[in-house]
């Protein structure tokens, strides 16, 4: 009896562990674009206007999060911008984060920092929207992610009321030992999370799982995107 005792322990602890590797802790998200791997960032950009078609035409301030330094996001938002045409879809006014590289790919965007000059571009968008205009922001992704409590989105919201929807794309880990080191952190063991980013982190890694075990074509780019929240959308997009 002791010997089916232990063996029963075991297997009770093998699946706990399991389920704790597999199934992490983290905000619960729900599946927009399945995996999917594309030729071109702007390819990516109009997979995103077809597939989340009716969520973009729900958005009329859009806030589009970019890995900074990383000219396939920014590629990625303009191809997006390019194809999205249609009449009550698409953004009337660009307003860019200036302290971004490759800025010059939006030639007609306006440039304001969100962080620190916050009461111009509230001013900017209202404006816009009384005059029935749809506006969308360009800016890093630690200020559009909603799953961030104090960032800028944040007081948008709060301080302003104004009703965004964020659309944030970001790099994620395509293997179990990449966690340990991407960035932002997932912190989901009771450790002090400094930076605030924790939950963002979380909800990139717990998507990444998913594509582990997927093979990834050469010379192209894999994505996929969930939805993090009422009006949060995450965009994970690699070059493979």
């Amino acid at each position: 009896m002791k010997h089916l005792y232990w063996i029963g322990a075991v297997a009770i602890i093998a699946l706990g562990l399991y389920f704790t590797l597999t199934f992490s802790v983290g905000p619960e998200t729900t599946p927009k674009i399945a995996f999917t791997q594309v030729s071109t960032p702007e390819d990516m950009g109009k997979e995103i206007l077809s597939k989340l078609h009716q969520e973009i035409k729900d958005a009329p301030i859009a806030v589009l999060g970019v890995t900074p330094n990383k000219i396939e996001d920014m590629e990625l938002w303009k191809g997006f911008i390019e194809a999205n045409q249609e009449v009550g879809m698409k953004y009337d006014v660009i307003i860019v984060e200036p302290m971004l590289p490759y800025v010059e790919l939006f030639r007609e965007g306006v440039y304001i920092a969100m962080k620190d000059e916050m009461s111009r571009l509230v001013e900017g968008v209202n404006k816009a929207r009384s005059e029935g205009l749809r506006v969308a922001l360009i800016v890093p992704h630690i200020y559009a992610s909603q799953l961030l409590e104090s960032n800028p989105v944040a007081k948008l919201k709060s301080d302003y009321k104004l009703d965004v929807t964020s659309f944030t794309v970001s790099t994620f880990p395509v293997t179990r030992d990449q966690e340990q080191s991407f960035e932002p952190k997932c912190i989901d063991s009771g450790e002090v999370d400094p930076a605030g980013t924790a939950k963002f982190g979380c909800a990139i890694r717990n998507a990444a799982r998913r594509t582990y075990r997927k093979k990834l074509e050469p010379n192209k780019y894999s994505s996929l995107a969930e939805q993090v929240g009422p009006k949060d959308f995450i965009i994970l997009f690699n070059r493979n």
